[in-house]
């Protein structure tokens, strides 16, 4: 996998160092008999052995070991102490523990409040693929449900936490972003890359959930078109010095349309919380190896100024400004072979996981020409954590550090990110915008200023940044000339579910 951040590069390559595939790598005999000596920069050495584990997938123990491993919040990592520990000493261990996270099936979302007074949500991935997947959303809904639910009976701060979150589906992860902070725009704004294979794959997954972002029709009203329309004929030309690079014209997915389809089967999400918290009180923790569906959470709260980002992991020896939030927000498909059977790659034995949607930033001029996961987003602040499991000791480590968080900015804040406004009523009045909602601008000395600056719209409105205005959203009240063409089909939209599974739902490296 190649990753752009040095600090992602850090932390993906620690974690492979916790455990190998002889199948990868063959070792002889005498190598991993061979001890291997660590010294500190204490000075202090320990010296450690190889242990080769056979694992048999099948097997019972096998199986309750994994269930321990997945309680721990580190997806697919097994530790030797797993093998050893037995279902009983774990079981009494966390009884009446208020630090053992509610979680859903297989992991995937944990939450949990303390007397710490801080909620906890602990998001392990957004991967839904294999079999029942709309069963997977659901539980990953629900359980969402039930942590907001919980959330809404305190005041308390909400601390955010990602570790090795290789990405999934990016409704989940929209999901996520709009429960937090539900102002942001969160229909992501994207581009096709032209060529023959590409308009193929569009034409059989992805074409029935693409839509005009400037009248929120869709693209196409005919199943799997022959051909396109303009939007796609007429593409835009960008130049990487000798290259062309040809894309079509800017379409939106919308993501109220896509978790509302009918055929979808998919359980109701809350989308606000009673006790909305403000973007100073959320604080939400990346090791910046957070890729594809994860970093649209990170890079979109950036963007909006929607929470605190925080670094923890990565290179302790890296710079802090070289810290992304995320990696990799474009919409992929992680086999042709799931869409097209017959393809020549399959006949030759390879598979190819390709991106097919490249994303832009919310600029409603439609104009952006660099995709988002070429543009840098970096943390506000950095702690000095560098491991993540689901344990007491862990969990509190990061409640401590989010409480220091929260106290320093309530005077303080990032000199470098102006998205991030500390919010107040008391200049919705000074900005005087319609339909919008201010609060105060960070000084470039890092703290408040008395400077007032819009900082969302109401909702049914888009905050235009750039031109610093609230702009009616076209999906919430469509022009008048859109209205007698509602009924057929430009206000709902139905979706084959297998295609929008692959095309839309499951969003994987």
């Amino acid at each position: 996998m190649g990753l752009k951040c040095p600090h992602a590069q850090f932390t993906l390559a620690k974690d492979y160092l916790v455990k190998g595939y002889l199948g990868f790598t063959p070792l002889s005999k005498e190598y991993l008999n061979t001890p291997i000596s660590i010294t500190w920069e204490n000075e202090e050495s320990v010296t450690v052995n190889y242990k080769i584990i056979k694992l048999n997938r099948s097997n019972q123990k096998f199986q309750q070991v994994l269930e321990r491993s997945k309680r721990r919040g580190i997806r697919d990592r097994l530790r030797i102490e797993d093998f050893e520990e037995t279902n009983k000493t774990r079981t009494k261990q966390n009884e009446n523990n208020e630090y053992q996270p509610n979680c859903s099936p297989e992991n995937k979302i944990c939450c949990l409040t303390t007397s710490n007074k801080i909620n906890t949500l602990i998001v392990n991935t957004f991967d839904v693929t294999g079999k029942s997947v709309t069963n997977k959303i659901n539980e990953f809904i629900d359980k969402l449900n039930e942590c907001v639910d919980l959330f809404d009976s305190n005041n308390y701060p909400i601390q955010l936490i990602f570790s090795k979150n290789s990405g999934g589906s990016v409704l989940l992860s929209n999901a996520i972003e709009k429960i937090l902070s539900p102002y942001d725009d969160v229909d992501y704004i994207g581009s096709v890359r032209i060529s023959d294979f590409t308009e193929d794959i569009i034409k059989k997954s992805y074409i029935e959930s693409m839509y005009d972002p400037e009248t929120c029709e869709e693209r196409e009203q005919e199943n799997n078109p022959k051909t396109f329309g303009e939007w796609y004929s007429n593409p835009n030309i960008i130049k990487y010095g000798d290259v062309e690079h040809k894309v079509s014209q800017p379409s939106k997915i919308i993501f109220d349309k896509l978790i509302q389809t009918p055929s979808l089967g998919i359980h109701q999400l809350k989308k606000l919380m009673k006790n909305k918290r403000k973007p100073t009180e959320i604080v939400v923790y990346t090791d910046s190896y957070c890729y594809s569906a994860c970093s649209w959470v990170t890079k979109g709260l950036k963007e909006w100024g929607g929470a605190i980002i925080v670094g923890f992991d990565g290179d302790p020896y890296g710079k802090d400004d070289e810290f992304e939030v995320g990696l990799s927000p474009s919409n992929n498909i992680p086999d042709i072979n799931d869409i097209d059977k017959d393809n020549i790659l399959k006949q030759y034995g390879y598979n190819l996981g390709l991106t097919v949607i490249e994303t832009y930033r919310f600029n409603y001029e439609y104009n952006e020409s660099i995709p988002r996961e070429f543009l840098t987003d970096m943390i506000d602040e950095r702690v000095n954590i560098y491991q993540f499991d689901q344990t007491e000791k862990v969990i509190k480590e990061f409640e401590e550090e989010t409480k220091k968080i929260i106290e320093k900015y309530q005077t303080k804040c990032n000199p470098n990110n102006k998205r991030l406004v500390k919010r107040d009523e008391k200049c919705d009045k000074e900005i005087n915008i319609e339909h919008g909602h201010g609060g105060y601008e960070c000084g470039d000395n890092g703290e408040w200023s008395t400077k007032c600056v819009m900082a969302y719209c109401d909702d049914g409105y888009k905050f235009d940044y750039n031109n610093n205005k609230c702009i009616e959203d076209v999906c919430v009240n469509p022009p008048t000339e859109s209205e007698s063409e509602s009924d057929n089909g430009t206000t709902c939209m139905t979706v084959n579910l297998v295609m929008i599974i692959i095309g839309i739902i499951t969003l994987i490296l």
